[in-house]
């Protein structure tokens, strides 16, 4: 029974923090994530992150090409990083512009 209650608290944390990336203005979704995960930055998860975040990066070059959900994978990979580099926070938030604006223009 307690890990159902832990499990319920894990996944409240996570809709939280999902509503609270979804709150922000598109176009600084990203950069309004790092500045959050700024605040309780630690040298190990640091260097967890952009490790892990490499590592789905490169799986998802190699799932391009192989079966698997490449781009998925890889933008997974990509938000871990922004998580702890403002440069490419900025650069996912400007993909975010031109993803949002090329569907319009594709859904006419």
């Amino acid at each position: 029974m307690e890990f159902c209650l832990g499990s319920h608290r894990v996944f409240a944390g996570l809709r939280r923090r999902w509503h609270r990336f979804f709150s922000a203005p598109r176009g600084a979704r990203f950069r309004a994530q790092h500045a959050r995960m700024r605040g309780g930055r630690h040298a190990l998860r640091t260097v967890l992150a952009v490790g892990c975040g490499l590592l789905l990066v490169t799986a998802g070059l190699a799932m391009l090409v192989l079966p698997g959900p490449g781009l998925l994978t890889g933008l997974v990979g990509a938000a871990l990083i922004a998580g702890e580099s403002q440069v490419v926070a900025g650069w996912l938030d400007g993909l975010d512009l031109y993803a949002v604006r090329a569907w319009k223009r594709w859904r006419g």
